[in-house]
């Protein structure tokens, strides 16, 4: 069974937010984004749908892009 792309998207949130070393506060801070908005999109089976605009705050927060965040394929 594939995992729902909320999920997967929840695991590279996380990942990739721990590799930099943010917590999830630090990250809110740097994207504009509520710290527990990102707690709910962290959650292993998430009910918030991520949107466009959401997706580039967080990328702009991890000073990633929004193609990496979206890059199942890498580890998490």
């Amino acid at each position: 069974m594939k995992e729902d792309i909320r999920a997967l998207f929840a695991k590279r949130l996380k990942f990739l937010r721990r590799k930099v070393g943010y917590s999830v506060t630090e990250l809110a801070k740097k994207s504009g984004i509520s710290r527990q908005h990102i707690r709910d999109l962290e959650l292993p089976f998430p009910q918030k749908r991520v949107t466009i605009t959401t997706l580039q705050k967080l990328a702009n927060g991890l000073k990633t892009t929004p193609s990496k965040l979206l890059d199942f394929e890498k580890n998490y």
